[in-house]
Formats: C-alpha cells, sequence, structure tokens
C-alpha cells in the first residue's frame, strides 16, 4: 500500500503553487522530485549546459531561442518521501488556488489531418524533402479532484521501459508524460543517444517479425542524421549496434544506439543537444526545411511536446529525453499531443491511426484516474 504522504506529494507542491518535477528513469524502481525554493525559474542558453545543474526543461521552440528552463535542485526528493527540511519549507508555503492557466490550443478534425497529411506526402514524392513529422491536439475534459501524484505513480507502473515525468511551471502549467526516446545521456565514462523511429502495434505473437520497408527507412534516415551531428562536432570514434526493436508499452519502434567516449564530447555538449534537437523522430529532415514547413502546416502551439527535459549534472549523471507521449493539464480539460513521420511512403490515413494509438499511452492511464477522482 502507498503511504498517505507519498500519495499527497505531489499534489501538495501544486497547491503550494511551487516549480518542481518528478521524475523516474527507465527501467528503474526510484522516483525523484527536485523542487527549488525560488517561485521564479531560470532560463538558461542551452550552449551553456554544462555550467548548470538540475532539471532542464526546453521546449520546442528551444530549436530557435537556444534557451530552455531549469529547476534548480534545492530539494531532491526520493520515492515521495520528504525531508524534515522540504517539509518544513512546504509548511512555510502558503496554500494557493490549484494552478488553471489557460491551455486552450488548436484541435484539427480527422477531415483537415489527412489533407494535411497528403499535402505534406505530396511534397516528400516530390523529393523536396525527406521526411516531416506531423503532429495534432486531442482535447478532452478531465473531472476536478484527479490525483496528480496518483497519475504519476500510475504512469510509472504502465510504462517501466519509458522516461516518466510531472512537472510544473509557474505560468507555464503542468505537463506529464512517458517518453521512450533519449535525447543524450552522460555519465562519467560515456554519453549516449538513439535513433529512434517507426511505430507498430505490440504482439507478443509477432514481435520478432521483420519491420516495413517504410519504418526501416525511416529509421534510417535518424542514424545519418545522428551520425552527421557527431562527425560536425569532430566526434568520429563512437560505437553503434545492430537495429533492435524497443518495446513502449502497446508500441515497438525500431532503435539504433550510440555510445559516444566521455572524453570526446568534452567541452561540445551544448552543441551537440543543439544539434540534435529536435531529432528528426520529431521534425523532419532536412531539419531546418522540416521545421519551418511544420510552423506553416501546424495551426496548433507544440510548446513542451517535441522538446526535451531530464536531470542534470546530478551524482556525475545527466538524461535528456525528448518529450513524447505527452499531456498538458488545466483543472477541467487536458491536451493530448500526438504526431507520426511522414515519409514518401506514407499513407494518410494510416498516419491517422497511428497517432490514436499513440495517444493510448496516456488516456487509457488518464481515464482509469477519472474514476479515482470525486
Amino acid at each position: 500500500m502507498i503511504e498517505k504522504e507519498h500519495v499527497a506529494l505531489i499534489d501538495i507542491l501544486l497547491q503550494k503553487n511551487t516549480p518542481f518535477a518528478a521524475y523516474r528513469l527507465p527501467n528503474c524502481p526510484l522516483s525523484k522530485i527536485i523542487s527549488q525554493k525560488q517561485r521564479e525559474v531560470k532560463q538558461i542558453d542551452l550552449l551553456d549546459i554544462d555550467e548548470f545543474k538540475g532539471m532542464v526543461i526546453a521546449p520546442f521552440e528551444s530549436a530557435h531561442s537556444g534557451s530552455a528552463y531549469l529547476i534548480e535542485p534545492d530539494f531532491i526528493i526520493e520515492n515521495g518521501m520528504p525531508t524534515p527540511e522540504f517539509s518544513r519549507f512546504l509548511d512555510s508555503l502558503p496554500n494557493t488556488d490549484f494552478p488553471d492557466l489557460e491551455i486552450e490550443n488548436h484541435v484539427i478534425n480527422h477531415h483537415a489531418y489527412i489533407n494535411n497529411a497528403d499535402y505534406l506526402i505530396n511534397l516528400l514524392q516530390k523529393e523536396e524533402l525527406h521526411k516531416v513529422v506531423l503532429s495534432r491536439v486531442i482535447s478532452m475534459p478531465i473531472k476536478k479532484g484527479l490525483s496528480y501524484q496518483l497519475l504519476f505513480d500510475q504512469l510509472s507502473i504502465a510504462y517501466p521501459e519509458a522516461f516518466v515525468y510531472l512537472f510544473h511551471l509557474p505560468e507555464k502549467g503542468i505537463w506529464c508524460g512517458a517518453t521512450p526516446e533519449l535525447l543524450l545521456s552522460v555519465n562519467h565514462i560515456e554519453a549516449s543517444t538513439m535513433a529512434l523511429a517507426g511505430t507498430r502495434l505490440y504482439d507478443p505473437e509477432t514481435t520478432n517479425t521483420p519491420w516495413l520497408e517504410k519504418e526501416t527507412h525511416e529509421q534510417s534516415i535518424v542514424s545519418q542524421f545522428i551520425t552527421s551531428i557527431l562527425s560536425a562536432n569532430g566526434i568520429q570514434e563512437y560505437q553503434t549496434g545492430k537495429p533492435v526493436t524497443l518495446r513502449a508499452g502497446h508500441l515497438e519502434h525500431r532503435l539504433t544506439r550510440f555510445t559516444i567516449p566521455k572524453n570526446h564530447i568534452y567541452g561540445k555538449t551544448g552543441k551537440i543537444i543543439m544539434g540534435l534537437h529536435p531529432t528528426p523522430a520529431v521534425c523532419g529532415l532536412p531539419k531546418g526545411d522540416a521545421y519551418h514547413l511544420i510552423k506553416r502546416a501546424e495551426q496548433h502551439q507544440r510548446r513542451f511536446y517535441t522538446g526535451f527535459l531530464g536531470p542534470w549534472n546530478l551524482d556525475e549523471q545527466s538524461d535528456l529525453f525528448v518529450n513524447l507521449r505527452c499531456a498538458e493539464f488545466a483543472k477541467k480539460s487536458v491536451n493530448l499531443y500526438v504526431g507520426g513521420g511522414l515519409t514518401a511512403a506514407s499513407v494518410a490515413e494510416k498516419e491517422w491511426d497511428e497517432t490514436i494509438l499513440k495517444s493510448q499511452t496516456l488516456l487509457t492511464v488518464i481515464e482509469k484516474m477519472q474514476t479515482f477522482a470525486p
């Protein structure tokens, strides 16, 4: 049974309207909460990221601005159990109304999505670019009284192989997600990243089935992109494995891992991050052309969707993940953000179906949590 303090801590932090991020790394039983004392959240230049430590949270637009938010690690709480010092800090803060920022965004219907996808696929077939990622927003009401602590716990149970998080930035809102895609991990020995692309429904009886040509090609594009970024930063010594299948809940993706000796990225970390973001899995290729095409084709704001986030420079370890399978919350509603990679071989209707599959990552857990709300 989960102890009462553990159940309440994230909800208490939200009531205090203070910046924090709860997270659990893939295949790790330990969850952590990073919280800072000041309500104002610092913005940092990503090129200088090695100078900072804490929870880094970058929106999609950081590809243009080069900046991210940083929750400083004044307190680090493990497994939801507050220290006496942290409890005293929370007691010193007044209770506030539950944060309820405006999260309205443009919701595209099926017909409009198909038209947009067909238009982009036609450009791809003319070889004006290799890949572009089209996303959409799904908006739905939620009951008052939803426990965000229980939501975080349920996501952690449902998706042990994902990076699971829930963060709150005053004036920016509440987001949570369960993402399978690593952007960059750095420890005292090595750095690593991954080329992740291609999506299919997980079936234990057919999990070793070869991938279709469309997904294989889509993933190879991402591998070539990472190779070019490393080369552009003077990194020639690295290791790659053969493509493997990564399970992410009810979905599977095609994956290639890249491992680099840490001394080869010294002084280059910020440049590598800015080179990788946004990845072809969330933007497209060529990156600049795809980015500007997305800005024209999508009527909604991506906000933190397809940005990246994670703990940085804590205990000689840094882990940044691409913000996929995520949702944005208000008091009475939630926006789910989903997308898919289009290539010349894409079929618009199948891409719509893929966004529905991806939405289930959070939707099934949120719907389950609705039964706990009063």
